[in-house]
C-alpha cells in the first residue's frame, strides 16, 4: 500500500510542480482573472498535432504592422480611461494575462523567461524557462508544458494534458512514451488556477498609448508602454515594457519586458544569481498569445491506452475524488460498520476471497481480497465530518 500512497503523492506533486517550475517571482501577479470553466463538450475530440514542438522553442511574434492613422482608442473590456496627461498619451488600466480570455474558443499562450549575466566571481548566468498553456474549450481540453534550460544541467520538461477532470502526466524516456492518468474533482479549474499564477506578466498600474492599429499574431491591437509610475514599482532599470492589447476583446496579445540588474538592485540580483553575488545581468520576459480560435490539442495515444481506477463496486453513494492507475479514492456518508459489511458481503459474490482483515471501527480497516492472480486492497476509515474515506487499490 505504501507504493500506492506514493503514487497518489506523485500525481498531486506532479500537477502542482508545474506552478513551481515556471513561476516568475519577480513579477507581480496583480489581480489575474481566472479563466471561466469551458462549455460542455461537443463530443468531438480535437485531432491535429499537439503544440509541443512550438512550445520547445520560443515563439517569435510576427512583425508588427503599423497603421498610418490614430483612430479613437478602444479599451480592454472593463477598462476605464484615465484623463490623458497634458501633452501626453491616453492611458489605460493594465489588463492581466488571463483577463478576458474566457471569450476565446481556443488559444496557445507562450511565456519565455531568459536570465543572463555575470557573477562577481566571473561565472556566466544563462538560463531560460519556457511555459506553454494551450486551451480548447469545446472539447474541455488543456495542455501545459514547462521546459527549463540551465548551463551544465539537462533540460527538464513537465508535460500535462487535461480533459475535463482527467489529468495526464506525460513523459518520454529512453525513446518510450509514459502516460500516468488520474481523475480529480475540479482538475481543469486547478490547472487553470496554476496558469493564472504563472502567467501574470505585469504589475498593476497603467500604460500609455504608443501606437494604435498594429497587427500582432493576426489580431488588430493597440500598443502601450507602462507609464513611469508603474515602472517605478519594479525597483530596477526597465529598458523595455511594451504590451499589445486586442482592439476587439481587450485581452493581452503580446508583452515584452526587459530589466537590467546590477549588484545594487535589491531582490532582482539575488533572484538572478540564485544565491551568488551578481555584478550585472538582464532579465527578458516575452509573453505571446497565438493561434487564437485555431488551437487544437491531441491527447497522445498512449494516454488513451491506460486504465484509470479500479473497476469494482463501491458502497452506494460513494463520491470518487481521485482515480488513477489501479487506485480509486472517495468518500461516502454512511457508518463505517455499513462499509465493512458491504465489502465483506458483496466482494465474495464477485468471486473474491477475503484473505486478510485488520482494524476497528475507531481507526479504520484494511481488507485484502484475492481472485486468482487479481489482488485488491481496501482501506477505509472514519473522517471528522462523519463520512468514511475509502481507498481501493489493485496490485
Amino acid at each position: 500500500m505504501r507504493s500506492q500512497l506514493f503514487l497518489v503523492t506523485t500525481l498531486l506533486v506532479g500537477a502542482l510542480s508545474v506552478g513551481g517550475c515556471g513561476n516568475l517571482p519577480f513579477l507581480s501577479q496583480g489581480n489575474a482573472q481566472p479563466t471561466a470553466s469551458p462549455a460542455a463538450s461537443s463530443g468531438n475530440a480535437a485531432t491535429p498535432a499537439p503544440p509541443t514542438s512550438a512550445a520547445e522553442q520560443p515563439t517569435q511574434a510576427p512583425e508588427n504592422t503599423s497603421a498610418p492613422t490614430m483612430p479613437a482608442i478602444p479599451l480592454p473590456a472593463g477598462g476605464t480611461p484615465s484623463a490623458p496627461p497634458i501633452g501626453g498619451a491616453p492611458t489605460i488600466p493594465i489588463p492581466q494575462s488571463q483577463a478576458n480570455l474566457a471569450q476565446l474558443e481556443s488559444y496557445r499562450m507562450t511565456v519565455v523567461s531568459k536570465m543572463s549575466g555575470k557573477t562577481t566571481d566571473g561565472k556566466t548566468i544563462d538560463s531560460q524557462t519556457t511555459y506553454t498553456q494551450a486551451m480548447h474549450r469545446p472539447s474541455k481540453t488543456g495542455y501545459t508544458l514547462v521546459v527549463e534550460d540551465k548551463p551544465g544541467a539537462p533540460s527538464t520538461r513537465s508535460e500535462l494534458y487535461s480533459v475535463g477532470d482527467m489529468l495526464y502526466i506525460y513523459q518520454r524516456q529512453d525513446g518510450k512514451e509514459i502516460c500516468q492518468p488520474g481523475m480529480m474533482a475540479g482538475m481543469g479549474d486547478m490547472l487553470r488556477g496554476i496558469a493564472d499564477a504563472m502567467t501574470a506578466p505585469v504589475q498593476t498600474g497603467t500604460a500609455q498609448l504608443v501606437n494604435s492599429g498594429e497587427t500582432v499574431n493576426g489580431v488588430l491591437t493597440d500598443r502601450y508602454t507602462l507609464d513611469q509610475e508603474t515602472i517605478n514599482q519594479f525597483g530596477a532599470t526597465v529598458e523595455k515594457a511594451d504590451l499589445w492589447v486586442a482592439r476587439d476583446g481587450g485581452y493581452l496579445v503580446k508583452y515584452d519586458l526587459t530589466i537590467k540588474v546590477t549588484s545594487n538592485t535589491a531582490g532582482w540580483a539575488e533572484m538572478l544569481g540564485g544565491g551568488a553575488q551578481v555584478s550585472e545581468g538582464t532579465i527578458v520576459y516575452n509573453w505571446t498569445l497565438e493561434d487564437i480560435n485555431k488551437t487544437t490539442i491531441t491527447l497522445p495515444s498512449v494516454c488513451n491506452e491506460q486504465t484509470v481506477g479500479v473497476d469494482l463496486p463501491l458502497p452506494q453513494g460513494t463520491v470518487v475524488d481521485i482515480a488513477m492507475p489501479n487506485t480509486t479514492m472517495g468518500k461516502v456518508n454512511t457508518s463505517i460498520d455499513s462499509v465493512l459489511s458491504f465489502f465483506k458481503t458483496e466482494y465474495p459474490k464477485l468471486g473474491y476471497e477475503l484473505t486478510y482483515e485488520y482494524g476497528d471501527a475507531q481507526n479504520g480497516y484494511i481488507l485484502e481480497f484475492k481472485k486468482g492472480s487479481d489482488q485488491v486492497m481496501v482501506q477505509f476509515s472514519p473522517m471528522p465530518d462523519g463520512s468514511v474515506q475509502i481507498t481501493l487499490s489493485r496490485s
